[in-house]
């Protein structure tokens, strides 16, 4: 088997296939382009490594190179291991190890000090990380979800088309984050990368002074992919505000902050305790994230890769 880069990978076609058969997300070269020029995690990378075999693509590893903020304030680059796929036409045949092993050497050339990645328990690539020596990052871990069902008879409110503003949603982000570690360093126009991508529905989003909700809705449940706010009364105003555009109910997966915890549960939320998505890590170099990020480590689900 042959291992290449992304960009070296000619012709790309079967990118969407197996995509598809990994992840259910079928994306051509051409749109797989224009997301690799607007994220800037990875325009200046690899994009990912490819096994190629019999003139095949036989598996794919995708690599980032991950801004995050340490606990001295300090930005740090670190790899970050996504879209991880093996062709049903070549499994069992130690594909992915390889090309794991080729994205961990491209990390230590770079000399990023952790590997990232998130995954599920319940999948049998768990397993592999684990063999891999990857850890689960408790403290992202352990962060609550919540649910609340509405089931409304009556219509929902119709929000008003406004415009979200990336500048002013990135100025929020930046003041919300100034004492987190982490994941706590996105691009400036992170926005219009996730609109792109289709991480949330900008008509369903809401936009306030002290803060905003990015929102996507699945059969009629509001799922919350980011929400921030610089004070209570904003998280309680986007919180009622988000339930006044649901249907059926509002789940948020990700409650990284205690204090918006508390209000969830002022508000009839259920509390999820567990959930079998997880990030984990793998230390490249002499160096722990306790050390590094302290416990102060900070994710919302838009940071997922």
């Amino acid at each position: 088997m042959d291992i290449i880069t992304y960009r070296e990978l000619e012709p790309k076609d079967e990118i969407m296939m197996l995509m598809d058969l990994a992840f259910w997300w079928p994306i051509s070269p051409k749109d797989f382009e224009e997301l690799i020029n607007m994220d800037a995690r990875l325009k200046n990378s690899p994009v990912g490594f490819c096994g190629v075999k019999d003139g095949r693509l036989a598996g794919y590893v995708g690599v980032m190179d991950i801004p995050t903020k340490t606990i001295k304030g300090e930005i740090e680059i670190v790899g970050g291991i996504w879209a991880v796929a093996t062709n049903p036409d070549f499994s069992r045949q130690g594909i992915c190890k390889s090309l794991m092993e080729t994205a961990h050497d491209y990390f230590r050339k770079q000399k990023y000090r952790f590997s990232f990645l998130c995954t599920t328990r319940t999948i049998i690539a768990y397993g592999i990380y684990d063999k891999l020596e990857y850890k689960e990052v408790e403290y992202v871990n352990r962060f609550a979800g919540v649910s609340k069902v509405l089931d409304k008879s009556e219509p929902v409110d119709i929000k008003a088309e406004t415009m979200l503003n990336p500048e002013k949603i990135y100025q929020i982000y930046e003041k919300f984050v100034e004492n987190k570690t982490g994941f706590a360093a996105r691009q400036k126009d992170f926005v219009n990368l996730f609109t792109k991508r289709k991480s949330f529905d900008e008509q369903k989003s809401i936009l306030k002074e002290k803060g905003y909700a990015l929102l996507r809705e699945a059969r009629d449940v509001i799922k919350v992919q980011d929400l921030v706010a610089l004070d209570d009364a904003t998280y309680g105003e986007l919180i009622d505000e988000t339930e006044r555009l649901a249907k059926s109910g509002v789940i948020n997966r990700a409650v990284a902050d205690r204090g918006l915890l508390s209000i969830y549960k002022s508000k009839g939320y259920r509390v999820q305790k567990r959930d079998d998505g997880v990030l984990m890590v793998k230390n490249l170099a002499d160096a722990t994230i306790d050390k590094v990020y302290g416990e102060s480590f900070h994710m919302a689900a838009l940071d997922w890769f």
